[in-house]
């Protein structure tokens, strides 16, 4: 990341300088989600928040970072998308060519110095440091390099705006005269403890102090509006009604990513699509007299025929003209299929199809629960940053982001809608687990108690969606329920067993309700993969050798019949579960970080997998209690 000035000024029209020092690095599939446009990323140099795409056109335009997955950009509406870029060094120097490189800006802009305490913003009276983007406080004289630290408040609404806490306002809000003419703020402690209430800020112009104790409560701000501000885009909105609240800098709930993502599946994953995709700038443009001809010249320079070429063209004009049904549930769909079949695709010219899967018959002792296993050995998710929600998470399909952000529901990513959204490609492989669909439906049928648990947290999931304002795009069922709480049990059980850290894997959950002629959906996949490389190891997808994976399910249905929180959890009613929206499920059983989860580690129930703790109903693997069968 490199800095760029707050507000457009006369010097951002001039031609770059030759380099500037970086402001630190961060990976590049950080960019999508954690780090993303709009979030607040500390780094060696400060606090900063990457900007938004009008900014990254320039580092961005290179066509070797343009990437293409024809589902996903025709569910979002773009024609392509773009990897954040990668740094230049230029040589026998520290700097960097700052056109390639993802921009950012200082926020917050208040900072305080670490030796006076005094706080403040760039001019007022700290100054801008030679590097560029370190503050430095002068009351210590000028040899004396006191960088400053930014402070640790900010206030944001969820609208998505953010601004710098009202340092002077605070500090006066009790003086009847209001904030001084030339206010000279410093953040003191009493020294008594590491509490809130120990901080205040002084004025030493006017000698006034303002406790931060309460900076925290509920309509700390009075009357104050949102500002409007958004600072990845340098504007603001005038019109926002949302109450802004006082967050720390650092929280998590400071920005919530919105991924879309889809894994790439035949047909887009072919070799021959690649072609298309790689020339399809020229390709469409072309009148359909003039494409016979270029198809066999691109048959003939890639060894190929020119009908599969043909049916690519054909397959992404389908896509982009709508054609296909894209919605989640479609794409989910499809997915699902592809996971459930042989599929080992030719390589043509050298190129290498996307995607490779290989059908096994679960062992002996799983078949009463599982009916089909399929072992990835290639695997490519393509995932777009589309927008970002702040204080709350915002749960939206993927095809109804747009509609999200026109009702401010989510913070878009640039000022005017682009033809391309950042995004990176992943790499890797995975294990394909799917439940017996005949088993699953028994189990639900005979269970009265069961269907009671269930709607107990359907009627959660309805409140808190209700409460926050957003519209779900599917109902808890116990399927969910199910296949969720066992991908997070796999996910700890191959943590354990196999070395991966469980930040180093990630769940693909396909749950669907039978509808008409369409079967049910009742299956996971755990993958792992790399944005910087062409994959992983293998060590994964081995897992999906019979011998291996028995003993390392039977070890997880095991493990979930006996929790280091039990009783406790087991008898968690759900009714009491707040904003969890789960069951019987915390840290010691079934919660995965973030990364690895689709649903924010809700929606999650282990006494589905082993029965309740008052043993009214069973759960799909037995009886809590009754699993020591298992060998």
């Amino acid at each position: 990341m490199v800095s760029r000035p707050r507000r457009p000024g006369p010097g951002q029209n001039r031609p770059a300088p030759a380099g500037v020092e970086p402001l630190g690095s961060v990976r590049r599939s950080q960019l999508i989600s954690t780090f993303g446009i709009g979030a607040i990323v500390d780094l060696e140099k400060g606090s900063f928040m990457p900007l938004g795409q009008e900014d990254w056109e320039a580092a961005t335009r290179s066509p070797a970072l343009a990437i293409s997955e024809a589902r996903l950009e025709a569910q979002l509406g773009v024609n392509h998308f773009r990897l954040p870029p990668v740094a230049e060094q230029i040589p026998l120097t520290r700097r960097v060519n700052p056109a390639a490189t993802a921009p950012a800006i200082r926020f917050p802009e208040w900072h305080e110095c670490p030796r006076c305490h005094r706080i403040g913003r760039e001019g007022e009276p700290f100054e801008l440091d030679e590097d560029g983007s370190r503050l430095r406080c002068l009351a210590h004289g000028t040899g004396v390099k006191a960088y400053t630290t930014p402070v640790r408040f900010v206030i944001a609404c969820s609208a998505g705006h953010i601004e710098d806490f009202p340092w002077s306002w605070w500090s006066h809000r009790q003086r009847q005269e209001g904030v001084c003419a030339s206010p000279a703020l410093y953040l003191r402690s009493h020294g008594k403890s590491a509490s809130l209430g120990d901080l205040f800020i002084e004025c030493k112009a006017c000698n006034s102090r303002e406790s931060l104790g309460q900076a925290f409560s509920a309509g700390s701000l009075g009357n104050r509006r949102c500002g409007g501000h958004r600072p990845w885009l340098r504007d603001r909105e005038t019109d926002c009604d949302v109450p802004p609240r006082v967050i720390q800098r650092g929280a998590s709930n400071a920005h919530f990513a919105i991924v879309a993502s889809a894994l790439s599946i035949p047909p887009v994953s072919d070799a021959v699509f690649q072609i298309i995709d790689y020339h399809w700038g020229m390709i469409e443009s072309l009148p359909e007299e003039a494409l016979k001809p270029v198809l066999a010249s691109l048959a003939q320079r890639y060894d190929t025929d020119p009908g599969p070429l043909a049916a690519a063209i054909r397959a992404k004009r389908g896509f982009a003209s709508g054609q296909e049904d894209l919605s989640d549930l479609a794409t989910r769909a499809d997915e699902y299929a592809a996971l459930s079949a042989e599929r080992n695709d030719p390589v043509v010219a050298g190129i290498v199809p996307h995607f490779r899967n290989e059908i096994l018959e679960p062992p002996q002792s799983l078949r009463p629960w599982f009916d089909l296993v399929g072992a990835v050995s290639r695997l490519r998710e393509v995932r777009a940053l589309a927008g970002f929600s702040r204080i709350e998470p915002y749960p939206v399909s993927t095809d109804k982001i747009e509609d999200a952000i026109a009702a401010k529901r989510i913070a878009p990513i640039a000022r005017n809608r682009r033809a391309w959204l950042p995004a990176a490609e992943i790499r890797g492989e995975g294990i394909f687990l799917r439940f017996d669909h005949e088993r699953v439906n028994e189990w639900i049928a005979n269970s009265d108690a069961l269907a009671e648990r269930v709607a107990t947290i359907e009627v959660q999931s309805a409140r808190l969606a209700a409460g926050r304002g957003y519209e779900r795009s599917y109902s808890i069922t116990a399927r969910l329920l199910l296949v969720h709480s066992f991908a997070h049990a796999l996910i700890r059980q191959i943590t354990i067993d196999c070395g991966y850290s469980s930040s180093a894997l990630r769940e693909r959950l396909y749950v669907a309700e039978p509808s008409g002629s369409e079967r049910a959906m009742n299956g996971v996949l755990i993958y792992t993969g790399s944005p910087d490389s062409d994959g992983s190891l293998g060590g994964l997808v081995r897992l999906a050798d019979p011998e291996l994976l028995e003993g390392i399910v039977i070890r997880t249905i095991r493990n979930a019949g006996w929790c280091g929180s039990d009783p406790v959890c087991l008898e968690t009613d759900p009714a009491q579960a707040g904003d969890r929206i789960s069951g019987a499920a915390c840290h010691c059983c079934l919660l995965v970080p973030e990364t690895a989860c689709e649903k924010f580690n809700r929606e999650l129930d282990r006494a589905v997998l082993v029965g309740d703790a008052d043993r009214r109903f069973p759960g799909y693997f037995g009886m809590e209690g009754d699993l020591n069968w298992l060998s």
